[in-house]
């Protein structure tokens, strides 16, 4: 019958499991048991990339901060997806180079959902066992990407969560239980939250040299921060995040409202502030994206209060020593970028906590040139790489810098993934008969 022949054709393109979603070119999505009563849903693009089989381009794992972000819904839509909430083609969309695996992550995020609330992980440990679970059933799904490099990139709190979950995979991979020993490839983290103690330090300088805050207002930040750093020290985690809490409220209130993600270029109040769940993309979620996709809207952003109130406690704890370990451990490159217009972690805290790291040969990093990022004769940022770690200074961009700078980050995507230009092909005869092949079915 026919369609055996398209499932031949889509083997040999290396397609498995793909369907049309919303958007672009073929994907694959749905849930994943990753404990008993814990769905956890991702949503896979295969590259659009004129290539004769996507697995010639690698594959980028995106998890969202928060926690409680949702990657299907902000890192899709807002950021590096192929499409806006519109339909409309993003301009520096990640899809259209590699192939792009979004997860709702941890349960509770997005679409994911668990039967009940006890479900929902209370630390990082549970978080990245679930992600494990994940990964082991994504590769059993989809063992064509089992020899195709993988590049984890993460935003904000995933820098807690990226570097965690490329220390498993990495060993999980080294011993065979997942994909081949060596396709992780390398972590990168956007103006990631790790160390509290560095980032609490710089915020008040930040919005002084911006104008944001005068002396008084310093002194005022200054003391809530250290309200933060007792309570931690103490190990009063919870209360250390309601400390935090505190200091927004202040912030607030000494700058006149400003959008802490973005200090220039987003300045109307009314601007959605909620870290993509504002009404507007709920609604898109709800009712747009789960028609097109078949899947329950109910379900989505239900539970995202829920995570936030188990992880009140473990917010706000760092894990400093992830990254050297896999600097010193793994062959996997960490590269993190920085957006100049971000308050939340300023560019100086993450060069401040760069440089209290320790891990062997570092001295090639040290002895790297900063230079300048120039795309069409505009200057986009700077990069300092050398040996496995890469710093990646972003213009005119905030904490959602895919968003803000999306020329910038498809250099930042080229350079690490180092996706090959060269290997693209015409495969538009194969394409249209893989057409002609589906019109067969949907007319039979």
């Amino acid at each position: 019958m026919w369609c055996g022949s398209l499932a031949i054709v889509l083997l040999l393109l290396g397609i498995s499991q793909a369907r049309k979603g919303l958007g672009p070119g073929d994907q694959d999505w749905g849930y994943v048991d990753v404990r008993e009563g814990a769905h956890m849903f991702y949503w896979l693009y295969y590259t659009t990339a004129n290539v004769s089989s996507y697995t010639e381009r690698p594959l980028v794992l995106w998890l969202q901060g928060g926690p409680g972000g949702s990657s299907s819904a902000l890192g899709n839509f807002k950021e590096l997806g192929p499409v806006d909430t519109n339909g409309e083609p993003r301009e520096g969309n990640f899809v259209q180079h590699v192939n792009v695996l979004f997860i709702d992550n941890p349960v509770g995020a997005g679409y994911s959902y668990a039967d009940n609330t006890s479900l929902i992980v209370k630390n990082n440990e549970e978080l990245i066992d679930d992600l494990m679970s994940f990964m082991l059933h994504f590769y059993k799904l989809h063992k064509e990407f089992k020899s195709v490099p993988l590049h984890i990139f993460t935003e904000s709190y995933g820098g807690k969560m990226g570097p965690a979950l490329a220390i498993r995979l990495n060993e999980a991979m080294k011993a065979g239980d997942l994909a081949e020993p060596g396709v992780l490839k390398s972590v990168t983290m956007g103006n990631p939250w790790i160390s509290t103690r560095h980032i609490c330090r710089e915020h008040s300088k930040y919005l002084f040299v911006n104008g944001l805050i005068d002396e008084d207002g310093v002194a005022e930040i200054d003391a809530q921060e250290e309200r933060i750093l007792s309570a931690l020290k103490k190990h009063e985690f919870s209360n250390a995040t309601d400390e935090y809490s505190q200091w927004f409220e202040l912030m607030q209130r000494l700058t006149g409202g400003i959008y802490l993600y973005n200090t220039q270029t987003h300045v109307d109040p009314s601007e959605d502030r909620t870290y993509g769940y504002g009404d507007d993309l709920n609604r898109f979620m709800e009712q747009n994206v789960s028609e097109a996709l078949h899947i329950n809207g109910s379900v989505y952003a239900s539970q995202v209060f829920d995570v936030l109130t188990i992880l009140h406690g473990d917010r706000l704890i760092s894990d400093i020593n992830a990254i050297p370990r896999l600097l010193n451990e793994t062959s996997v490159k960490v590269n993190i970028y920085s957006a100049q217009l971000d308050a939340l972690v300023p560019t100086s805290a993450t060069l401040a906590l760069i440089k209290d790291w320790t891990w062997n040969n570092k001295s090639e990093y040290l002895q790297a040139d900063r230079t300048a990022i120039v795309v069409d004769g505009k200057l986009q940022g700077y990069e300092k790489v050398g040996g496995n770690f890469g710093m990646y200074w972003i213009n005119r961009s905030g904490h959602l810098a895919p968003s803000d700078n999306p020329t910038a980050m498809q250099y930042v995507l080229k350079s690490v993934t180092q996706y090959d230009d060269s290997e693209s092909t015409d495969d538009s005869g194969l394409m249209q008969m893989i057409n002609l092949l589906v019109q067969t079915d949907k007319q039979s």
